[in-house]
């Protein structure tokens, strides 16, 4: 199965140090599940800027931990949010989101075991 993490950008940020990338691994994988659920309530309350502001706050984490097939998703959600268009996408978006996040937690917890 392909793995939904590219460690690359994160190894070129930490300039390869494996304590930097194991801290940015850690702070990813505490904060991920958390941001996924805020994200998921505001949706079920159509509170759609607190979506959009929770979105842009997960883009740089999905980018340095090189989650490409969720780099465009969360954008898209953040735009629909923004604009308050297609809302009605957004749940199958958000879910499709999530399991890519989760995903990418799995497969880098057991990269810092």
């Amino acid at each position: 199965m392909a793995k939904e993490t590219d460690l690359t950008f994160l190894e070129s940020f930490t300039g390869g140090n494996p304590e930097k990338m194991k801290k940015y691994m850690n702070m990813f994988i505490q904060m991920c599940p958390g941001q996924l659920t805020l994200m998921s309530d505001h949706l079920k309350n159509q509170n759609y800027d607190q979506l959009r502001a929770a979105a842009h706050s997960l883009k740089p984490q999905i980018t340095y931990m090189g989650i490409k097939r969720g780099e465009g998703l969360v954008k898209e959600i953040e735009h629909m949010a923004a604009e308050k268009r297609d809302v009605e996408k957004l749940p199958d978006m958000l879910s499709e989101f999530s399991n890519i996040c989760n995903m990418a937690v799995a497969e880098l917890k057991e990269r810092i075991v």
